[in-house]
Order: C-alpha cells, then sequence, then structure tokens
C-alpha cells in the first residue's frame, strides 16, 4: 500500500489515481493529522510526503513516522523552498526524493513519482527476487520471472512478504520443467 500525503488536494487525487490505475493500493489520510495512526493501522510500503504540508508541517510529520518505529520507505516530494530542510529528512531516513509541484499550474511528474517508489523499494524486491531464486534450487535464466514474482508478492501482500520466505507453491507457480535435450554424437 502507498500512503499519499499532501496538502494540495487536486494534487492527491491526482497521484492516488495514477498509481491506483497503475495498480498500487492507495491510502489517502483524511486529514494531515491523520498520518501517524492511520500509518499505525494500515501499515504502508511507502509514504509519499510532500514536505510542504502545514500543520503538522512535513519534517515534523517524518519525525513523528520515526519515532513512531514506521520502518517503511519515504519518498518525498520537495522543491528548492524547502531545501533547508532536506538535511534533517536525510538523517531521518527519507528514501527518495524527488521535485515538488513546479511552476504556476504545479505540474507534477507522476511517473517520477512511481520510479521514486520502485526504487526506494527495490532492495526488498532484490531480496525477495533472490529468495525465490534460491527456493527455485538456484536455477539460472528465470532472473526477470523471480523479479516481477517479487513484485506482484510485495505490492499484493504488503510489507510481511519482505520477510517471509517463498513457499513451494509461489516458487514454482507458473514455472515450466525443464525438458531434457538429447544430445548425438557424430
Amino acid at each position: 500500500m502507498i500512503m499519499i500525503v499532501t496538502f494540495h488536494e487536486d494534487f492527491r487525487g491526482r497521484i492516488s489515481a495514477f498509481l491506483s490505475e497503475k495498480g498500487y493500493e492507495v491510502c489517502v489520510p483524511p486529514h494531515r493529522q491523520d498520518v501517524i495512526p492511520l500509518v499505525k493501522e494500515k501499515s504502508p510500503l511507502v509514504v509519499v510526503l510532500d514536505m510542504y504540508v502545514a500543520e503538522p508541517n512535513g519534517l515534523d510529520v517524518l519525525k513523528e513516522l520515526r519515532a513512531q518505529h514506521y520502518q517503511g520507505k519515504i519518498v518525498a516530494l520537495a522543491g528548492t523552498s524547502v531545501r533547508s530542510l532536506m538535511s534533517q529528512a536525510s538523517q531521518l531516513g527519507v528514501d527518495q526524493v524527488i521535485g515538488g509541484f513546479q511552476g504556476a499550474g504545479g505540474a507534477l511528474n507522476l511517473d517520477q513519482v512511481e520510479s521514486a517508489i520502485k526504487m526506494a523499494l527495490r532492495p526488498g524486491i532484490a531480496k525477495r527476487a533472490f529468495e525465490l531464486y534460491e527456493a527455485r534450487g538456484r536455477t539460472p535464466g528465470n532472473d526477470l520471472e523471480d523479479w516481477f514474482e517479487a513484485e506482484r508478492q510485495i505490492f499484493r501482500v504488503g510489507k510481511s512478504v519482505l520477510a517471509a520466505k517463498p513457499t513451494k507453491a509461489e516458487t514454482t507457480k507458473g514455472l515450466k520443467k525443464p525438458t531434457k535435450t538429447n544430445k548425438t554424437s557424430s
């Protein structure tokens, strides 16, 4: 699950709709003050946090998330006006930083948001893909299939899968049995 925390209602809707269309489960707190209780309840994989939010501000939300032992990933939306906060944000464990809303119209590159989410989750996906590879008996040639299956499992089940070992059914699901080739000598 991806949680979107931004002050701007239009952008919340656009980010949420974009990610939902891409197949992500999305959660949007009704009010900024509801972020911490909702994170405790939903345990999102990633929180996309607009550093421009106020009452509480983005840095305060980040501090509270880490004080409450939130172990998920944080993707910060930040522009030049909050550059001074980013050193502290980095120390608090922001995983990715992308540009905030640009220009008078407030454009935001939604593909960049998705890429930042994927980059933040990359280490967990890589770990899961390797677990699938090992469970398969370290059979070479299935790395992409293992990677995509790891992504599906992580986004479908949530962070609990990041630490779980694959079951035999998960590792053999959709796999073809290797065929023997007959070698003839000349």
